[in-house]
């Protein structure tokens, strides 16, 4: 990517999806120490988790990017919500961010 944009002269863009769930991952952030604990396993929290584990991937890559002098932008977005079998599980969930 980098070398592509150097070569070219094009803007290199890099797009991770992300989802405003991130929002209700815990106050502390993504929680290394207790991430594969049965007990304490919510699905709603492990994917808000992974989506803020979206936003930190893209931001410190960014970071990076821009040390480098590389004409490489990163974004993380959410794309809206979209009823899939991945909510199969929550119907009252969806039906929040629905309006259902």
């Amino acid at each position: 990517m980098k070398n592509t944009a150097l070569v070219t002269g094009t803007d290199g863009k890099i797009v991770n999806l992300s989802s405003i769930a991130h929002s209700h991952s815990s106050k502390e952030g993504i929680k290394f120490e207790s991430i594969n604990d049965k007990k304490e396993y919510d699905e709603k929290k492990a994917y808000a988790q992974s989506k803020l584990a979206n936003i930190l991937h893209a931001t410190e890559l960014s970071r990076h990017l821009q040390e480098e002098g590389a004409n490489v932008t990163v974004n993380s977005v959410h794309p809206g919500v979209i009823n899939t079998n991945l909510m199969r599980h929550s119907p009252h969930f969806m039906g929040i961010f629905l309006g259902t």
